[in-house]
């Protein structure tokens, strides 16, 4: 037989169950015990009769203990005479007969009482005809004469309460005994079995319904399905749980989304990739069977392995350029920072692009600050970022186009925007241009570029916590601009 997993809501009914037990043991072991002390304040009680405190000497009997109890003494001659008094008289009485004696009489007094008891407390209820009750104890005072001391204090200074020992168990007093404990526990267990229903639904409600909606999310979550969100309804400390459970999913929601889009631009990048070395390595191939099968004549010799260094020169390029992509999409790449003066190195790259620009008959305008623009990055990648927009403007524009680049500073700021009137770029392609593999042209012809140069572009300006753009100005005017 398989043992029953240990749940919360079982669990926490075990434990009020066993606590209940034992409170309830201690209650009423410590009702016992102050019942027993309870009953060991006879001693206390003594001080108010008179057999305890009388004197043959009346006068110097001690009542201390009477007036605390607002009680007195009074001193009766053979006649019933009241001859002394000591205390606060309450009633004043100068002759008993003795039928007043007797319904003085403290033991009479204290069986009158009705006693109600609840629990450890009690109630009394008193006879209102007899406001007073009594102790007597005859006594021969020091001249040999016969007196009676009696001690008279209020019904209500003193409560008792008196139990029958019986001989038999099964006797009928006995057993009516029984029959009101059993009537008196009844109600008691009823009320406990009633808590305890209460106590365990409130459970129910609390602790085991949220914790049951957690584990189901949980249990959604594991299986793959992060858009699993959960409302537990429950306590502060639950709330907390939700909110953490619900920025858990969506986070893992996140995480899964951008892996699928990692996944699939990896598989975009290798099958662009082999689509972009695909023709180089045909023509290479084709050229070196060609060759040596002597196919080319002495004439054409030279051309063709010009043509062949020229397709290997690409391939060249288009794996390094893979590899610095792949490189700045690595998360321990580091920067190599360091302050440099960004006017400078713009500078140094017009300078090496003005022949280019003047065989494609470029026109290169640009506006640079006279002062030193010193900013704080990789002067070798940003460098492939300036170099990079600054040639595809040269080599991708036609004839006759004028670029002009501008750099300044704006706050904390610096702006670089590179403008031409070239080649319009189509309106599909302008929100992929920094993707990998993604050049102007729409047929993705190699002979346009690598298609990785704007993708690593984007890569390295993000990394010094930049932001680059395209954007057109008008109908004929074109933007590249650069914020770090």
């Amino acid at each position: 037989m398989s043992k029953k997993p240990k749940t919360l809501g079982r669990f926490l009914t075990k434990k009020y169950l066993m606590t209940s037990l034992l409170l309830l043991a201690l209650s009423s072991f410590f009702v016992l015990i102050a019942q027993f002390f309870s009953f060991g304040t006879n001693n206390v009680v003594k001080e108010f009769c008179a057999e305890t405190i009388v004197r043959s000497d009346y006068k110097k009997i001690d009542i201390s203990a009477l007036k605390d109890v607002n009680g007195w003494l009074e001193i009766l001659d053979e006649n019933n005479n009241v001859i002394y008094t000591k205390g606060t008289v309450a009633e004043k009485t100068t002759h008993y007969t003795q039928k007043q004696l007797l319904e003085m009489d403290a033991l009479q007094a204290v069986l009158n009482q009705r006693i109600y008891k609840l629990g450890p407390l009690s109630l009394s209820v008193n006879d209102p005809k007899s406001q007073y009750m009594a102790t007597f104890a005859p006594f021969k005072s020091s001249n040999g004469r016969e007196y009676v001391c009696i001690t008279k204090m209020p019904k209500n200074s003193i409560r008792g309460n008196f139990g029958p020992v019986f001989s038999s168990l099964l006797s009928t007093t006995a057993l009516s005994g029984f029959k009101q404990i059993v009537l008196l526990l009844i109600p008691i267990l009823l009320i406990f079995i009633y808590c305890l229903r209460r106590y365990s639904k409130s459970v129910k409600e609390h602790l085991v319904a949220p914790n049951t909606v957690l584990i189901d999310g949980l249990r959604t979550i594991k299986n793959g399905e992060y858009s699993k969100k959960i409302h537990l309804n429950a306590e502060y400390e639950y709330v907390e749980i939700e909110d953490s459970f619900n920025h858990m999913a969506k986070q893992l929601a996140d995480a899964e989304q951008q892996r699928l889009f990692y996944e699939k631009e990896r598989q975009l990048l290798f099958a662009n990739m082999a689509h972009d070395l695909r023709t180089p390595i045909t023509t290479i191939q084709g050229s070196a069977k060609a060759v040596a099968d002597g196919l080319v004549g002495d004439d054409k010799l030279d051309q063709t392995m010009k043509t062949i260094i020229a397709k290997t020169d690409h391939m060249n390029e288009l794996v390094n350029r893979l590899l610095i992509f792949s490189k700045l999409e690595s998360p321990d790449y580091q920067l190599h920072r360091q302050n440099f003066d960004l006017s400078e190195l713009i500078r140094q790259i017009l300078l090496e692009q003005l022949e280019p620009a003047e065989k494609n008959d470029i026109t290169l305008t640009f506006d640079l600050p006279e002062t030193p623009l010193e900013i704080s990055g990789d002067p070798v990648e940003l460098r492939r970022v300036f170099d990079n927009l600054i040639s595809n403007s040269i080599q991708h524009n036609p004839a006759e186009t004028t670029v002009h680049i501008q750099l300044y500073p704006l706050e904390n700021q610096v702006i670089f925007e590179i403008k031409d009137n070239g080649t319009a770029i189509p309106k599909e392609l302008q929100e992929q241009l920094f993707e990998p593999f993604v050049s102007g042209d729409s047929s993705r012809s190699t002979q346009n570029g690598s298609g990785l140069g704007l993708a690593i572009s984007k890569k390295i300006v993000e990394k010094h916590g930049g932001k680059i753009s395209f954007g057109e100005l008008n109908e004929h005017e074109k933007m590249f601009q650069v914020v770090l």
